[in-house]
């Protein structure tokens, strides 16, 4: 995409707060000249410079909003003339399964809210990225051994991966009665920058405990496929802007490893920033039947230029940013001071 085209870009991210979000909104304005904005459930400058950083707020936009106020939606897609939809707002695994009528009305009637907000719009809005999960398919020992395909029979076992897998299916309905191409992206386990929540959030915790001296032990020993958020953003980056057209669901690249390698790879990366003395990280011996070996293929197929970051960079570079966190602002989100 040529400067010119992607000056009269502009993207909407809902959830540009969380970590999917932020990082797709970070790498836009690193790669491209679109004009990004973002939502979010609560803006405050302290947030938004916290989480963006040095980003290029010129064309950066914090609006608050709620999937749940459809009004809101439409009111931010035709005032600020959207041409790409990255839906990204949700609540994660344990708030749906503690609040479920919250996690209704958030997950999957406020996926419908922004379908209804996009075609009431009269926009000629030219891509539509949808956020899924991973959690769309059972545990790893439902499917045969191999990588796990993308057309698999999804099995979701509880009600997170229920209401993605119902937001996957009114996303190809909007693409088939709008003809705006639209993907459904399955990421699985992330970790690095902008991760603090949720059990497989574990092993980040971990990374930011080895920045603070402290002892952790993830609290599972499990096979897993893990994707590092900065890879993530320019996926769905990646998955808005390139050449692309109908529907299609994809899994994102990852790495699949045991949590002893991960344990392994944070023990390394300590080693090479230095740090090794405060590093005390262990695994546990509950054994998650998570899903793992999931086939990206397709993805990379479709959009090539996507980066994938070997595991231990990725590791090295998500530990080396929580140690720069914490010399600069004195803490690191998602941890207890």
């Amino acid at each position: 995409m040529t400067s010119e085209q992607s000056r009269t870009q502009r993207v909407l991210i809902t959830g540009g707060f969380g970590c999917i979000g932020a990082e797709t909104a970070k790498w836009l304005l690193a790669n491209t000249d679109c004009e990004v904005v973002v939502c979010s459930r609560s803006v405050s400058p302290v947030r938004i410079e916290r989480i963006f950083g040095a980003a290029d707020s010129d064309r950066l936009t914090c609006l608050e909003a709620d999937v749940t106020d459809q009004a809101r939606l439409l009111e931010i897609l035709t005032e600020h003339r959207i041409s790409h939809v990255a839906h990204m707002a949700g609540l994660q695994t344990p708030d749906c399964n503690a609040h479920r009528d919250l996690g209704l009305q958030v997950n999957l009637a406020g996926t419908q809210n922004l379908i209804e907000a996009m075609k009431a719009s009269g926009l000629p809005l030219q891509r539509f990225v949808f956020a899924s999960s991973a959690a769309v398919y059972g545990p790893r020992v439902t499917y045969p051994p191999g990588p796990v395909s993308v057309s698999a029979v999804p099995q979701p076992v509880n009600v997170y991966g229920a209401w993605k897998l119902a937001g996957e299916n009114i996303s190809r309905l909007f693409a088939d009665d709008t003809g705006i191409p639209t993907i459904s992206v399955r990421p699985g386990a992330l970790f690095g920058p902008g991760r603090d929540a949720g059990l497989t959030a574990t092993p980040t915790t971990a990374l930011k405990h080895v920045a603070l001296g402290r002892p952790y032990e993830i609290p599972y020993r499990s096979r897993q496929d893990y994707l590092y958020s900065p890879d993530v953003g320019a996926a769905v980056g990646n998955a808005l802007i390139e050449p692309f057209e109908g529907y299609a669901a994809f899994t994102l690249p990852s790495h699949t490893v045991e949590t002893s390698q991960f344990v392994s790879a944070i023990q390394a990366a300590a080693r090479e920033l230095g740090i090794e003395g405060q590093c005390s990280v262990t695994a546990g011996s509950d054994d998650v039947p998570f899903i793992c070996d999931l086939d990206f293929t397709s993805f990379i197929a479709a959009f090539p230029k996507t980066p994938h970051t070997p595991f231990e960079v990725a590791v090295r570079q998500s530990l080396a940013t929580f140690w720069d966190q914490l010399q600069k602002h004195g803490s690191l989100p998602g941890v207890s001071q």
